[in-house]
């Protein structure tokens, strides 16, 4: 209970944080409307169904000790980030490389969650500039997942993006959605769903925005038809669709 309480309080404060961490017409904030409602209690979260929490805007993988899934995780390299930065970290996370959680249940009743996600709140615009230095590297490396003859295609329809009006933010935002797509072990039946995927799907003749939109929903309808029945990823596409739709708007 007090635990709840201390969690409430820190919730209250939080929004008088926020009001001047991002922009509401940044990339950011639009990334953190996605991912987290834009609500501070969302900077925490476990989604059900998974074995993982994830944190912060942009909603950041990680694993708890004794888990291994196939999806990229984050929330160590962005620790390391802080860590560069020289952003006081609380004493216990420089000695953990795992989220110290096993379960949701054990996340709402740590008293380390609300050290975390003061953090959280504290960082916004570190996670920001996080999200958004990973795009300024991507392009390489998705090069070089790519078979030669393709190459040119991707860094064409990368090129083109980032000259929109809306392609910065498309770019970062499915790069932290759903990756790069150059993770060999992001695939169901070896077929990804990432960054890279999409672009190879993109038609050059046709609206950057607007093309993207369309092979990302292509991409995500075939990632949910490959899924293990066991996940239950269909329930999943509203939502994904939603916010797919926010890059053409």
């Amino acid at each position: 209970m007090e635990y709840k309480i201390r969690f409430i309080i820190l919730l209250s404060l939080s929004t008088l944080v926020f009001a001047t961490q991002l922009s509401k017409n940044s990339i950011a904030y639009k990334i953190y409307k996605n991912e987290c409602n834009a609500k501070v209690e969302n900077l925490l979260h476990w989604n059900t169904g998974e074995n993982f929490p994830s944190l912060g805007i942009g909603h950041f993988i990680w694993y708890p000790k004794g888990v291994d899934e196939k999806f990229e995780e984050s929330f160590p390299k962005f620790i390391k980030y802080l860590e560069q930065k020289g952003t006081k970290l609380p004493h216990w996370l420089n000695h953990t490389t795992n989220a110290p959680w096993k379960d949701k249940q054990q996340m709402r009743n740590s008293s380390k969650s609300i050290e975390i996600t003061n953090l959280l709140i504290k960082t916004m615009n570190l996670q920001a500039l996080f999200m958004q230095q990973k795009i300024k590297n991507i392009l390489p490396k998705l090069l070089k997942s790519t078979p030669k003859n393709k190459q040119l295609h991707v860094k064409k329809m990368f090129n083109k993006l980032q000259k929109t009006t809306m392609g910065a933010y498309i770019l970062t935002d499915y790069l932290n959605f759903k990756g790069s797509g150059t993770n060999p072990k992001e695939r169901y039946k070896n077929q990804g769903w990432g960054l890279l995927q999409v672009l190879l799907c993109m038609d050059d003749k046709e609206n950057p925005a607007f093309s993207f939109s369309q092979c990302a929903k292509k991409i995500l309808l075939q990632r949910v038809k490959n899924a293990p029945p066991s996940r239950g990823e269909k329930r999943w596409i509203k939502g994904w669709f939603n916010r797919i739709n926010t890059y053409t708007k």
